[in-house]
């Protein structure tokens, strides 16, 4: 293999890598936001009852946002069990296209390595 040849694989290796790593920052970005709405919503929900404990009109608010944040929340948890096959899957591929590239850096040095010995026996 010529080290043109490799240097192109290289480039090639490093942009899917580069790629899939976004991939999988653009998934677990979503998964952040997902687990930090349904940690506010929980939150909300329970200043919610706290206010509503001391005047009736405010109970009935807060038990309608209590249905309705009970209801996204089931939402949120549905999103999340779906999103994380899709996450497991993209890191799979990123280590796979991580792990070629770092194999081709290697092979890079290796045939650098050979160059400059067989430089050396030729002197």
């Amino acid at each position: 293999m010529k080290r043109k040849d490799l240097e192109s694989l290289n480039d090639i290796a490093s942009m899917i890598r580069d790629r899939e790593m976004a991939t999988l920052a653009r998934l677990n970005q979503h998964r952040l936001r997902l687990e930090t709405e349904r940690t506010s919503i929980t939150q909300d929900m329970h200043a919610a009852r706290r206010e509503g404990a001391d005047n009736l009109m405010l109970a009935q608010a807060a038990e309608t946002y209590a249905k309705w944040g009970q209801m996204r929340q089931a939402q949120i948890e549905d999103n999340l069990a779906q999103l994380q096959p899709l996450i497991e899957a993209q890191r799979q591929r990123t280590a796979a296209a991580t792990g070629r590239h770092r194999n081709l850096g290697e092979i890079g040095k290796k045939m650098l390595a050979e160059q400059l010995i067989a430089k050396e026996k030729r002197l």
